[in-house]
């Protein structure tokens, strides 16, 4: 009897020991989409701290976070790449840059050209060159940063926006077909 103890034991601790090591896996299954601004910049961009804001006055930033539904896969097996017991993250749908889409409901100036109403401001390349998407790995209104959109110093010294509320719309997929359109508002008090 205790040779059975023993070896089952022995067992329960080989699975657990596996399962500790295997990743958890995760899905977005929704994304909130927020104004911020830079509170403390750091050596490595990834690690710059934000705080949300409705009133652009130093820089433009966007943040996205994942709102995730776990899910889990069982393996019986014992994992021999496992070297410590800590679990790591795994999305196993992402956001497709490609898709991205952020569209102001009134025109602004940049650099002298009027952009539009309603236009993606990915499609304008000289706008493009001047936004940067990134991951963050830092905490951002008690929830994830997890993709950071921040529009460069030369955009927003050569950017006019008029005076009021500016509705933005943020549109991308995932890489398995969901789609996620928000909408926020927001106005620019920049100083230059």
């Amino acid at each position: 009897m205790k040779k059975i103890t023993a070896i089952l034991g022995l067992y329960f601790f080989l699975f657990l020991a596996n399962q500790s090591c295997r990743p958890s896996h995760f899905l977005i299954t929704d994304i909130r989409f927020e104004s911020a601004t830079l509170k403390e910049k750091d050596n490595e961009r990834q690690f710059n701290y934000y705080v949300d804001t409705t009133i652009f006055t130093k820089d433009i930033v966007f943040i996205i976070s994942y709102h995730t539904d776990y899910y889990a896969e069982i393996n019986l097996g014992f994992s021999s790449n496992c070297y410590a017991f800590k679990k790591g993250i795994v999305y196993d749908n992402q956001l497709l840059e490609d898709t991205y889409s952020i569209k102001f409901d009134r025109s602004f100036v940049f650099n002298n050209d009027t952009i539009p109403a309603n236009l993606n401001i990915f499609e304008n390349t000289s706008i493009k060159s001047e936004i940067s998407i990134f991951d963050n790995y830092m905490a951002f209104d008690s929830e994830g940063a997890d993709k950071v959109i921040a529009f460069s110093d030369f955009f927003v010294k050569n950017s006019v926006f008029s005076p009021g509320k500016y509705n933005v719309t943020f549109y991308c997929k995932t890489s398995d077909n969901k789609e996620f359109e928000k909408k926020i508002d927001v106005e620019f008090k920049l100083i230059k």
